[in-house]
């Protein structure tokens, strides 16, 4: 049985309207936070890091898939 993802909520970096410049977006939960960098490297890859973990490098798909899970666990976006 398939499960269905729900993109009511893009990741930031897929919206081209907005332009950020920014490559770095943290999310946060009580005291655990996430962070997922752009790669200024291999522009398809991302790296992701919680809290003061190794560093992991993930492809724009799996950034999207664990962006959308965060947010269903209860992490918010910082501005």
């Amino acid at each position: 049985m398939a499960t269905k993802v729900k993109t009511t909520n893009s990741p930031p970096w897929a919206d081209e309207s907005k332009k950020r410049k920014s490559s770095l977006w943290i999310l946060k939960k009580g005291k655990d936070s996430v962070r997922i960098e752009k790669s200024q490297v291999n522009h398809g890859d991302f790296y992701i890091q919680k809290d003061k973990d190794r560093k992991l490098t993930i492809n724009s798909l799996q950034a999207r898939l664990t962006f959308h899970q965060l947010i269903e666990l209860g992490y918010k976006l910082q501005k």
